[in-house]
């Protein structure tokens, strides 16, 4: 058996194990006290970068919420990160062409384009496509409320998650953004979603990708609430004690009665378009594009690709600046 056909081999059990629901929780911890759930991102290394890859980060997070909505005894469950921060992103790494299976039926030669760089690693069947948007039926249409504990950063795919979650605690020191822009890539709804934030705080954080506080997250409505970091887990599990103490029934149909008003205001036709747009922009020729810039990183690597971009197109960001200087002096301490 060929490398590529080995490759291909592992892939599809990956896959199989995705739609039987048993994929091995390697990238995150799942528990379970009393009623309530706790699912934490547990790759502190890569400050909890979350992995695309089938069978990933991303999967095992689709299935430990799926499994949370299966659990007849779940009343709640906590979406919290390990180590220093509660989610990086995605992790830029998993572009390295080595960890990637080129899609079936590319003609030759074309693999080597740009574009066709979120075509490796998946299959040719629907079923087993990229998840965009992820996680909206697994956390939006979960009928147990989903509470998240953010703490440092919450840029990317972290505020893509927490934003699909019900209730968000922060601690001060949180600080939120979607720096993929400055590398290409266009507005994502359910990251900077319009609905939260409004349409000028939108703008704002889009159009440069700023880095805001907690307290801006706050006061725009983001998050629920600013907790002292000691205190989250507290808060938390007090928060989940307390949804535990109602009727599940009554839980689910609160969430659905809100979550009706806001599809009313076309949420679910905006994730459509934003998704389609998205990809119209990113298959794009134009200079800059998102897709030019991961062929950037399977050619010459994650840190000389990042560093490329920033020197072209990054600018100095004092609320980053301070939460980094912050976390390596904490390190440090240590």
């Amino acid at each position: 058996m060929s490398e590529l056909s080995e490759k291909r081999a592992k892939r599809d059990a990956i896959l199989a194990a995705k739609k039987a629901g048993t994929l091995p929780y390697t990238d995150i911890i799942v528990e379970k006290k009393d009623s309530i759930g706790i699912i934490t991102i547990n790759r502190p290394s890569t400050r909890n970068a979350l992995t695309e890859m089938a069978g990933g980060t991303c999967d095992q997070l689709a299935q430990a919420f799926q499994s949370m909505a299966d659990d007849p005894e779940m009343r709640a469950f906590i979406v919290k990160g390990a180590g220093d921060c509660f989610c990086s992103g995605f992790d830029l790494s998993a572009f390295d062409e080595a960890q990637w299976v080129p899609r079936e039926g590319l003609a030759k030669g074309r693999e080597e384009e740009p574009w066709a760089a979120l075509s490796m690693g998946f299959p040719d069947n629907p079923e087993s496509s990229w998840p965009v948007p992820y996680w909206w039926h697994e956390l939006w249409d979960n009928p147990k409320p989903s509470i998240a504990l953010v703490h440092s950063y919450c840029i990317g795919a972290g505020l893509w998650l927490v934003n699909l979650c019900d209730i968000v605690y922060a601690s001060p020191e949180a600080v939120f953004a979607y720096p993929p822009i400055r590398y290409g890539a266009p507005l994502t709804p359910v990251i900077l979603p319009p609905w939260l934030l409004g349409l000028r705080k939108t703008m704002d954080m889009a159009l440069t990708s700023r880095f805001i506080t907690a307290q801006e997250a706050y006061d725009c409505g983001l998050i629920t609430k600013i907790v002292p970091e000691d205190k989250l887990e507290e808060e938390g599990w007090k928060t989940a004690e307390s949804i535990s103490k109602v009727p599940p029934m009554t839980n689910y149909f609160s969430k659905m009665i809100a979550h009706h008003y806001f599809e009313g205001l076309g949420i679910k036709s905006e994730m459509d378009f934003g998704t389609l747009a998205c990809f119209m922009m990113e298959h794009c020729s134009l200079p800059g594009h998102y897709l030019e810039f991961f062929d950037r990183v399977r050619k010459l690597g994650v840190s000389q690709a990042v560093k490329e971009q920033r020197e072209k197109w990054g600018y100095p960001d004092e609320v980053l600046q301070r939460e980094s200087a912050r976390l390596k002096a904490k390190r440090g301490a240590k």
